[in-house]
């Protein structure tokens, strides 16, 4: 069963936004490349610059944690360009849609 999440993440202080964007770009273009990626995008809210929103759905919870494990991940993070201030997992309200 698909796995839906939105994350809600901000710039840290002092980031480049110019630089969390574009690291953010590559995250988003690197992620939807994985086998176990459905969807994966990220969005800048334009009342506030600085917070961000991942649209995710995977194939599984298990395809969520692997995607922790790859080096473009892991590379992102390492930057510590973001930080995670709220994840929402979501499920269909018509059981039969992914």
């Amino acid at each position: 069963m698909p796995h839906h999440l939105t994350a809600h993440i901000r710039a840290t202080e002092g980031s480049d936004p110019d630089l969390v964007r574009q690291e953010l770009a590559q995250l988003e273009a690197d992620t939807q490349k994985e086998l176990g990626c459905l969807t994966f995008q990220v969005f800048q809210d334009a009342a506030a610059p600085t917070r961000f929103i991942l649209w995710e759905s995977w194939i599984s919870p298990k395809a969520l944690d692997q995607h922790f494990t790859y080096a473009h991940t892991q590379r992102y993070m390492a930057l510590n360009l973001t930080q995670v201030e709220k994840v929402v997992v979501h499920s269909p309200v018509n059981q039969n849609a992914s």
